[in-house]
């Protein structure tokens, strides 16, 4: 109701740097995570190790709140999923705990996951403030370029956009991506794409998960997929 705190860049920065991701790397993950600066990861086409995060920076936060109008924080709901990702409710406590030292009040709503995406996806898409978790199944960034960052509309871009997140720069250079024919190119325009959405904090990057598979002696050779999913014809049985 009233004004949305997130359409300001300073408050998305300071919710950003009010996370310390090597404590929820190390104390959450207990190692098993890789920190990132990008929506995407390695093997993903588009990736770019070069990037870094915006540092873990409370103080920082605390200002860019002030500059934006919220010297005593504000409120909000964060949705979260209990039994999708890997600690998923634990990753969503520990920023609770984090925004709380810079004076952002978050009311944590974990649910199991039916719950959780009924109320988040459309038609709904009733949701301030959440966790997701995203692998590209084409392995390229086109796929959350457009269905995570597209201003919405009836094609299917920002089909998954839960943010709202819209910038007409990035859908004309994703529109681009779709047709360039010529790889050095389009790997300069993903490029280009990628850098106005990390500029603009379109969303607050965490950490790739690891992926832990038990394995029967009887498995010969298994072929473990980036996205967690499991096909019988990708295991060789001794």
């Amino acid at each position: 109701k009233g004004k949305n705190p997130f359409k300001d860049k300073r408050v998305r920065q300071a919710f950003y740097q009010a996370i310390d991701i090597e404590a929820i790397k190390s104390k959450v993950m207990r190692g098993l995570a890789n920190p990132s600066a990008m929506m995407v990861g390695p093997g993903i086409n588009g990736f770019d190790e070069n990037v870094a995060r915006l540092p873990f920076d409370p103080d920082a936060s605390k200002r860019l709140l002030s500059e934006a109008g919220y010297p005593e924080g504000f409120a909000v709901t964060l949705d979260c999923p209990n039994d999708r990702y890997v600690n998923d409710e634990a990753i969503c406590q520990a920023a609770v705990s984090m925004l709380a030292k810079v004076g952002v009040k978050v009311d944590l709503n974990a649910q199991p996951r039916s719950q959780y995406f009924a109320k988040v996806l459309a038609p709904k898409m009733d949701t301030s403030f959440f966790l997701l978790g995203w692998t590209p199944g084409s392995y390229d960034s086109h796929n959350p370029l457009f269905l995570l960052h597209g201003c919405q509309d009836a094609t299917g871009n920002g089909q998954f956009n839960l943010g709202r997140y819209c910038n007409p720069e990035v859908d004309a250079l994703t529109s681009r991506i779709l047709s360039e024919t010529d790889a050095a190119e389009r790997d300069n325009i993903v490029a280009q794409a990628w850098a106005k959405t990390i500029d603009d904090v379109a969303y607050l990057p965490l950490h790739q998960q690891a992926l832990a598979w038990g394995v029967t002696d009887k498995v010969k050779e298994i072929a473990q997929r980036g996205d967690n999913v499991f096909h019988v014809r990708h295991v060789v049985m001794k």
